[in-house]
């Protein structure tokens, strides 16, 4: 029998609902499980609501923990409440130069990029602030992915840049809110834009297992018919999720998983195909978003260790420290900080003395490279 491609395609039996609701860039109307932090960064944007500035914030917390989706939804909620600011949401994983994030907050105003050629950053700023000066707006902008302005090395230009528009233009009604998994860069910052930027902070620790489980099951009532996934099932999926720290892996395996019991021609999940979704995506994303949040020296070191094979704890420390410089306190801190990440685990050897111990690997060498080298 000839399989045709046009039949599969057109085919619209589904186990889906409303697919959307498992895509990255859904925003639900109700946030669960983020009270402090939606109340904080409410606070921090309330004054933009009435003419005045907004007060800087760097959200930061674990990969997967709903920084991202808190900023939209109250992006939303402020553009809905009021026509005094305009919001502009920018990842800077994709905009991460002084161009690409000015033709951003141009798109939102104009509804065009600025031409990418022959035009000076200059005059692309002109226009944006001489725009919101005219219309008596104030500008907030999110920084997501934050890091990435940090390793481009321009972090410190673009923040002077954005809070520093007065000194230039007249314009002062700008508040920035920053966010990123690891606070540490931001001592990176030099003592300009430290004084200018001065954020307030606000911590998304990782979700608990009984918050993962509500939060998964209404993205299943939402997502799938009755019946499609089990409780068995979906208790399944959350351990998978919560042993892994990350809500977007959930998210990504209930839609994957899904999509595999399609083609399976099945009217439910089963734990074998989680298992094959699992496997087939949903764990490299896992690994790319954790890797994406390590700083350069931590990259290094689980690079070495992919690369070199070796496991011993004292051994890598030693050549690690040859190639960085890095010491034994940095070094210690480093390995804590990727086995709580679940990247690697350490094992105490049996029949040594001291503390010896070595370093396994949770991924393959292989992935573990490919995935860095995305990250340089």
């Amino acid at each position: 029998m000839t399989v045709d491609a046009k039949d599969i395609l057109l085919d619209e039996e589904t186990l889906f609902r409303n697919g959307k609701v498992l895509t990255p860039g859904y925003v639900p109307e109700n946030i669960q499980h983020r009270d402090e932090q939606l109340k904080a960064l409410s606070y921090a944007l309330k004054p933009g609501l009435r003419g005045l500035n907004p007060i800087n914030t760097l959200v930061y917390g674990p990969p997967g923990t709903g920084k991202t989706t808190i900023i939209k939804h109250l992006f939303d909620q402020a553009n809905e409440a009021s026509g005094k600011i305009v919001t502009v949401y920018i990842n800077c994983e994709d905009a991460n130069t002084r161009f690409a994030v000015f033709a951003r907050i141009h798109e939102m105003l104009f509804g065009t990029s600025p031409p990418d050629t022959g035009k000076p950053i200059e005059s692309v700023k002109e226009k944006i602030f001489s725009k919101l000066l005219k219309e008596d707006k104030g500008l907030i902008v999110a920084l997501d992915e934050l890091d990435q302005l940090f390793i481009k090395k321009n972090v410190d230009k673009i923040l002077v840049d954005l809070l520093k528009a007065h000194t230039t233009y007249g314009f002062d009604r700008v508040g920035v809110f920053g966010a990123m998994i690891d606070e540490r860069f931001m001592a990176k910052l030099d003592d300009k834009t430290r004084s200018v930027f001065n954020p307030e902070r606000v911590f998304f620790e990782p979700y608990t297992r009984d918050e993962l489980f509500e939060i998964l099951s209404e993205r299943v009532k939402h997502a799938y018919y009755q019946g499609v996934v089990s409780r068995k099932v979906l208790d399944y999926m959350v351990d998978r999720t919560f042993s892994l720290g990350d809500l977007r892996i959930g998210i990504d395996l209930l839609r994957r998983s899904g999509l595999v019991a399609e083609r399976d021609a099945k009217r439910e999940i089963t734990v074998k195909q989680v298992d094959e979704a699992f496997g087939g995506g949903s764990q490299m994303l896992a690994l790319k978003n954790t890797i994406r949040g390590l700083d350069d020296t931590e990259r290094s070191l689980l690079s070495y260790l992919a690369s070199s094979g070796e496991e011993v704890s004292g051994v890598v420390y030693e050549r690690f420290k040859e190639e960085t410089g890095v010491g034994i306190k940095k070094y210690n801190e480093m390995v804590k900080k990727l086995e709580h990440l679940k990247l690697v685990d350490t094992v105490h050897l049996e029949g040594e003395r001291g503390r010896s111990r070595k370093i396994v690997l949770r991924y393959k060498a292989q992935d573990i490279q490919d995935h860095v080298k995305t990250c340089k």
